[in-house]
C-alpha cells in the first residue's frame, strides 16, 4: 500500500482519501500484479498457441519494442502537454506535473493500477486492429508490452531511489536526471535511450539546442544530481 499521507502533506492532491489513494501506487504494486499475469500468459501461450515458438518470441519482442516507442511518445507529447484551461492544467498536474514538482515522492513513480489497466485495454484494442483480431498474435504482443511496462516502472523507481552501481544503470539514471533537473524538453526515454537518439533529444542534442536559444535549461545549481554520486533519494 502507498504511504499514509497527512492532510497537510504538500504532495497531496485531494483531501478526499479515496481520490488521493487513486492517484498513488506503491512501487511494488506493478511487480506484484503484473509479473504473475505475464508468467501465466507465457505458459498459456507456449501450451496452446498454434504458432511455432520463434514466431511467438518475435511477436513478444515486437510488443516490447512497441512499448518502448509509446513510452517515449506518451512522455514527450502527453505527459508534457501544456494545457491552457484550468481543468486541463489540473489533469496534466495529476498525470505528470505532480511528479516533476515532487520527483522523489515514492508513491508517484509508477503508474496507479487503475490507469495501467485502462492503458492495457487501449493497447489490446490497438493490437486487435493491427492483427485483425487474431488472439494468438495479440497474446504475445500483450506479453511483450507488459514486460516493457513493468521494466519501465521499475527503472523509473530505481533512477530516483536506487544508487546506481553498473555503467548501464548510471547511464539510465543520468538521462532521467537530465530530464528532471537540466533539460525538461529532452531526455524523455526512461527504460531506453533509443528514441532520444532517433528523435534527437539526447543530452548532446539538448546542449546544442540550448546554445542556439531553441531549448530551455534549468539553473546550474540543479545539476549536482547528475554526477551519480548524490543520493537520488534526497530532495533537490
Amino acid at each position: 500500500m502507498p504511504r499514509k499521507v497527512a492532510p497537510d502533506d504538500p504532495t497531496r492532491i485531494y483531501q478526499n482519501d479515496i481520490l488521493e489513494r487513486m492517484t498513488r501506487s506503491h512501487p511494488y504494486e506493478p511487480l506484484v500484479v503484473y509479473i504473475p499475469v505475464v508468467l501465466g500468459l507465457i505458459v498459456y501461450m507456449f501450451l496452446k498457441s498454434p504458432f511455432v515458438w520463434y514466431n511467438s518470441i518475435a511477436l513478444v519482442a515486437t510488443g516490447l519494442f512497441y512499448w518502448s516507442f509509446m513510452e517515449y511518445i506518451l512522455h514527450r507529447y502527453l505527459f508534457h502537454y501544456e494545457a491552457k484551461s484550468k481543468i486541463g492544467k489540473h489533469i496534466m498536474r495529476l498525470i505528470h506535473g505532480i511528479h516533476h514538482q515532487f520527483p522523489n515522492d515514492t508513491d508517484r513513480l509508477v503508474i496507479p493500477l487503475g490507469a495501467s489497466f485502462l492503458s492495457a485495454l487501449i493497447f489490446v484494442a490497438i493490437y486487435y486492429g493491427l492483427t485483425g483480431g487474431n488472439a494468438w498474435a495479440i497474446l504475445p504482443l500483450v506479453i511483450g508490452t507488459i514486460v516493457g511496462y513493468v521494466n519501465y516502472d521499475w527503472t523509473h523507481y530505481a533512477t530516483h531511489h536506487v544508487k546506481p552501481r553498473f555503467p548501464w544503470e548510471k547511464t539510465q539514471r543520468r538521462r532521467h536526471m537530465l530530464h528532471h533537473f537540466k533539460f525538461p524538453d529532452a531526455c524523455f526515454g526512461v527504460s531506453t535511450g533509443l528514441w532520444d537518439w532517433v528523435f534527437r533529444t539526447r543530452e548532446q542534442d539538448a546542449e546544442k539546442a540550448v546554445a542556439a536559444g531553441k531549448m530551455r535549461a534549468y539553473p546550474s545549481e540543479n545539476w549536482k544530481i547528475l554526477d551519480n554520486k548524490a543520493n537520488p533519494s534526497e530532495p533537490i
